[in-house]
């Protein structure tokens, strides 16, 4: 795989296709840089337009960028699911580009239900610069063009390089990326909390942890949050239940009482939904209007008021 900021001569041009019909992405064989055939969408400037990297903050300004955090103590509570969904819905719902970044190294997870794949594919393992010094030039050898406004960089599979996602880089990346992004959305492994630092904290809008309605799950998410002493990080958190409906469940009643921390989500399990999310992608989830559905609307719709109003 080429290095990011070097691109073998005479490679042959990249060709993803999206999980909708008739919408291909590829690679300019020149630049390496992953862009869509149609180069702008409806309401939309294309974040990185061809020809003018170096001055693609210029060509997009954005004001007011917004980051959002999603994490789980417990695997299996459906993170994921949750962030790749809704991250699909502000893409195609509102009026903002979404750019979806994928720490969760070692996983396949994003690249299976965007189905995305081929050879030449870019993910973070392939920085060999500091983080500090990632510019237009690199996120578009990075950065790859979903449907709708929806961007996604990729996590890294080979473990050797899981180092490459310490918070300090983190958050160096995330001072690159609110340059050209309305909304930063983070799928973030609740291991990185043990060495989170208050500067980092401080620059995210909204923490939303995830967590089965299970005993179990729920006493692992409140011992995560007890551990969660950023002091103004605990006005941004936001606790969302999901598959509450399984017969595993504890009641609503007990599992507030065991958080001692409101929450205002709880998201059923529907299997029709799952096998929807699984063979045709997050955005065809919002084609229907079932229970489940409704709950990760409604979330997503409260939560970019708080964010934006």
């Amino acid at each position: 795989m080429p290095r990011i900021g070097k691109i073998k001569k005479g490679s042959t041009p990249y060709v993803c296709r999206s999980g909708r019909k008739g919408l291909k992405m590829k690679s300019d064989a020149k630049t390496g840089s992953l862009l869509k055939e149609k180069k702008l969408i409806k309401g939309h400037c294309n974040v990185f337009p061809e020809g003018s990297q170096e001055t693609a903050a210029a060509a997009y300004e954005i004001k007011n960028s917004r980051t959002v955090v999603f994490s789980s103590a417990t695997g299996g509570s459906g993170c994921s699911f949750i962030v790749n969904t809704i991250s699909a819905y502000f893409a195609k719902k509102k009026n903002i580009n979404v750019l979806l970044l994928d720490m969760q190294a070692g996983k396949k997870d994003s690249r299976t239900v965007f189905n995305i794949s081929g050879d030449l594919i870019r993910d973070q393992g392939d920085i060999t610069c500091d983080f500090s010094e990632i510019d237009a030039a690199i996120l578009k050898k990075l950065v790859i063009n979903l449907e709708s406004s929806l961007n996604i960089i990729l996590p890294s599979l080979k473990f050797e390089k899981t180092n490459i996602q310490e918070i300090s880089r983190i958050d160096k990346l995330l001072d690159v990326l609110s340059n050209y992004y309305d909304l930063v959305l983070i799928d973030l492994p609740f291991y990185h909390y043990f060495n989170i630092q208050q500067s980092f904290a401080d620059r995210i809008d909204k923490f939303v942890f995830v967590s089965q309605a299970d005993y179990i799950s729920v006493i692992n998410l409140e011992n995560f949050i007890s551990n969660f002493d950023c002091e103004s990080s605990c006005l941004k958190l936001e606790l969302l239940v999901n598959k509450f409906n399984l017969k595993t469940v504890i009641s609503p009643a007990r599992i507030m009482n065991t958080l001692r921390f409101p929450v205002k989500t709880f998201i059923p399990y529907d299997r029709d939904i799952e096998y929807l999310y699984l063979s045709r992608g997050p955005f065809a989830v919002f084609d229907y209007s079932l229970r489940t559905v409704n709950a990760i609307r409604d979330f997503a719709d409260t939560m970019y008021e708080e964010i934006y109003i």
